[in-house]
């Protein structure tokens, strides 16, 4: 179910990779852009308590931060340690994932991918 929170990470991220479109499951949306970096973000089939997931595509993610793809995972484990939320991660893509509960997690998640 769609809510504050993830209503919040889906503008912020709009604003920084461009229009996203709609997952045909209705669980959320997918940025996808390669020049951009490729992100999805879910509302629905969450780890218990989240209200929002953010998985990265590593290697469209890395590019775009000038960034190996392995400096690019670490700085995703840093940034799910800081948010301590367990994730449900999708096994057919298996990206990386943050757990968002609170508009602190979106503005951490932000913060990391913004450009310099």
């Amino acid at each position: 179910m769609e809510n504050p929170v993830y209503e919040s990470v889906v503008s912020r991220l709009a604003g920084i990779l461009g229009t996203g479109k709609a997952l045909e499951s209705g669980s959320g949306i997918r940025f996808t852009s390669a020049k951009r970096g490729k992100v999805t973000v879910y509302h629905t089939n969450l780890a218990t308590g989240n209200h929002a997931e953010v998985a990265f595509d590593p290697p469209t993610m890395a590019k775009r931060m000038s960034m190996s793809e392995r400096e690019f995972r670490s700085l995703i484990a840093d940034l799910r340690g800081r948010t301590g939320r367990a994730v449900s991660p999708d096994p057919q893509f298996n990206w990386p994932r943050v757990g968002l509960v609170c508009e602190a997690d979106v503005a951490a998640v932000v913060h990391a991918i913004e450009p310099l």
